[in-house]
């Protein structure tokens, strides 16, 4: 319950967060008329309020009961959204900045310690944190992109506010962590296995802003498109980033948290030096989608290593993670921004892919830095022995060797739970589709309810089906299909997965 409450508060917050970065810019010009300059220092004031405030929320987390500090930064974001939505003159908006700053900074590094309480006996807690929180953020794009054409910005920024101050009660009405027995030392914190990772933190938060910001800068001048256009491009990168994150811990689980993160980094660098040579809108969504899942398979495993290495004082470990994501995120756009305006588009990705590449020496290499085991340890699913216990029996395959701790009822039982659990995420992966694909029939903007209504099915499929729709609802027509696409990838996998779930107990029986 606990962290099935974090979870939600996760998608609550981090939904409203995403889409009003993006609005707030737009807003802060066409509502109160500010200049580029004063819209830059307005973002900046919230960034380094938050920046300032992540490590004492951190040192606030490992003393306080958790679960109020949550709740207490998603109700001071969902007052800075309330403020932005009633602002007439910049100072309302800077105050609004704020307590945007200081809710963020509460409300992440809090909640991150608690889904690290679980960490231990579920290596899937941050990926399903990530699933969740990404799953908001594009939810929240669309619902947004939706409303402000009849809510303008006003019932957009207030019905972000009302989603703030749902997450806050959810939050505090979970269940308090239970009480462990007081330690008579307390053991030194581990700065110096720490810090490996957070350089790496730091470097993945950089080329992720910087990239994005890129071609954001780069849809906008050269291709000439919309808001609601560059959305588009956006949002199946954000899909795939709310369903990959999972499927690629079970990767993690397979061959180890080092070599995941240096393919995802080399992969990722791939893509963004195609990036500069894409020559159509089409391409560069889909190469999008492929940075998303490279970063999707990466965020967690660095979150996963800060959960292990600063265990007990995980407050202090997520504010120490926040500042430096944060810190890169800064320096990332900075670069981006120069190197887009002092250089061009080519060399620019050519650049930042450089930087990406980078992380698949300097992300294994803090992996290993920090001490922790390379497979993650999962008490949920069948486990094999550590590898410094294996590594004394070289002439014996890892996975005949079982923790001693084990025994056969457990084993047998493991995989099942584990294959529930993927069948109950499609389940309501299902039922959110199924939802939102019936709302688009209802008025008249979903590409199924088309492709079966059209004379020649071929003929609509690679038109593109409705041509004549413009703005939001050509949004949400082709948010919709390629919805579709991603939901039969997840299917066909969650079927493949459980098959092969369901058949490990007998092979191991046998």
């Amino acid at each position: 319950m606990r962290q099935s409450s974090a979870r939600w508060a996760a998608a609550l917050v981090g939904g409203p967060t995403d889409l009003l970065d993006f609005l707030i810019p737009l807003w802060a010009g066409a509502a109160l008329g500010l200049d580029a300059s004063v819209i830059g220092l307005l973002l900046a004031t919230e960034l380094l309020v938050s920046f300032a405030a992540r490590f004492p929320a951190g040192l606030l987390a490992d003393v306080w009961e958790r679960r109020n500090i949550a709740a207490a930064g998603a109700a001071l974001y969902g007052i800075s959204c309330a403020g932005y939505a009633l602002s007439t003159d910049p100072a309302m908006a800077f105050i609004s900045a704020v307590f945007g700053g200081l809710g963020g900074a509460l409300f992440w590094v809090s909640l991150r310690a608690i889904v690290s309480e679980s960490a231990d006996s579920d290596s899937f807690a941050f990926p399903k944190l990530m699933t969740w929180q990404e799953t908001g953020s594009w939810v929240a794009f669309v619902a947004g992109l939706t409303l402000i054409s009849s809510l303008n910005f006003l019932g957009v920024f207030l019905a972000a506010s009302g989603a703030c101050f749902v997450a806050a009660v959810t939050i505090a009405a979970a269940p308090r962590r239970p009480s462990s027995p007081p330690k008579r030392t307390e053991p030194a914190f581990p700065t110096q296995r720490l810090r490996p990772m957070l350089v790496a933190t730091a470097l993945t938060s950089l080329a992720e802003a910087a990239i994005g910001l890129l071609l954001l800068l780069h849809l906008q001048k050269a291709f000439a498109l919309d808001v609601v256009s560059i959305a588009l491009v956006f949002l199946p990168g954000a899909i795939v980033m709310s369903l990959i994150p999972v499927p690629a811990h079970r990767l993690t689980m397979r061959i180890g948290r080092r070599r995941v993160s240096a393919i995802a980094a080399l992969s990722s660098a791939t893509f963004a030096f195609a990036l500069a040579f894409a020559p159509s809108t089409l391409l560069i969504a889909a190469l999008w989608i492929l940075s998303a899942a490279a970063w999707a398979a990466i965020i967690p495993i660095e979150q996963s290593v800060i959960a292990e290495v600063a265990g007990k004082r995980a407050g202090k470990g997520f504010g120490l993670y926040e500042s430096a994501s944060l810190a890169g995120a800064g320096v990332g756009a900075l670069l981006a921004g120069l190197s887009y305006e002092t250089t061009n588009w080519q060399v620019a990705c050519i650049l930042f892919a450089a930087v990406i590449a980078a992380g698949a020496i300097i992300t294994p290499w803090a992996v290993h830095r920090s001490g922790v085991a390379n497979i993650p340890r999962d008490d949920a699913t069948t486990e094999i022995a550590p590898a410094a216990f294996t590594s004394e029996i070289p002439n014996i395959p890892v996975r005949q060797i079982w923790i001693p701790e084990q025994n056969q009822e457990e084993k047998t039982m493991a995989t099942p739970k584990t294959s529930r659990s993927k069948f109950t995420d499609l389940g309501w992966h299902l039922l959110i589709f199924t939802v939102a694909q019936i709302a688009l029939a209802l008025v008249g903007w979903s590409w199924i309810a088309d492709s079966f209504t059209v004379n020649d099915f071929g003929e609509h499929l690679s038109s593109g089906g409705r041509p004549e729709l413009e703005g939001i609802p050509s949004f949400l027509y082709g948010a919709g299909k390629i919805w579709v696409i991603i939901f039969v990838i997840d299917v066909i996998w969650t079927l493949v997965t459980g098959r092969r779930s369901n058949q490990a107990p007998n092979k191991q029986e046998s």
